[in-house]
């Protein structure tokens, strides 16, 4: 039996500060790599023509999906296909999303008007940053507090790589 995405590795992961990183797995490729708190966690590979994702996770076995064409809405899912928690785009221009988190609710919402980062909110309070490590850099980082699993700070990074990829095709030339 394969198993589910809520084994042993990750719930010794708590503690404090939790940081998901995303550096490109290359020079000419929109893959990127993924660590959790210095660890390598696998690599993300972007569909050519949609927006869809391979994981090739080593200790995590889940699948970033988008079930539908017509909806801006995506689920991550076990090995086994369970759900472990979705995103869906609210507002103008995508400027939020809905996140269905192991944790509870919340919403990613766009830091500022002039800021390429996000944050979740969770009730009345700041659970996680998203933002890129600097204006040209395709690297960023996920920070999130203790009150996030694992699975909740990846969800919360798969959901900007989407953010990232459309703002990305929306400012190109072909776009």
């Amino acid at each position: 039996m394969i198993p589910s995405a809520d084994f042993v590795y990750f719930a010794e992961m708590g503690g404090g500060l939790m940081l998901l990183e995303s550096r490109p797995a290359g020079w000419f490729t929109s893959n990127v790599e993924l660590r959790l708190n210095g660890e390598l966690l696998g690599i993300v590979q972007h569909h050519w023509l949609n927006e869809g994702m391979d994981l090739d996770l080593m200790r995590l076995p889940v699948r970033f999906e988008k079930p539908s064409w017509l909806k801006s809405h995506f689920v991550l899912k076990d090995a086994e296909g369970k759900e472990l928690g979705s995103a869906t785009a609210r507002g103008l221009f995508w400027s939020s999303w809905e996140m269905d988190l192991k944790s509870g609710p919340g919403t990613l919402e766009r830091a500022g008007w002039f800021t390429q980062g996000y944050l979740l909110k969770q009730g009345t309070s700041i659970t996680a940053r998203v933002a890129p490590k600097g204006w040209f850099s395709r690297e960023w980082t996920v920070e999130a507090d203790d009150s996030l699993p694992a699975v909740d700070v990846l969800l919360v990074g798969l959901t900007y790589l989407v953010i990232r990829r459309r703002e990305s095709q929306q400012n190109s030339p072909a776009g």
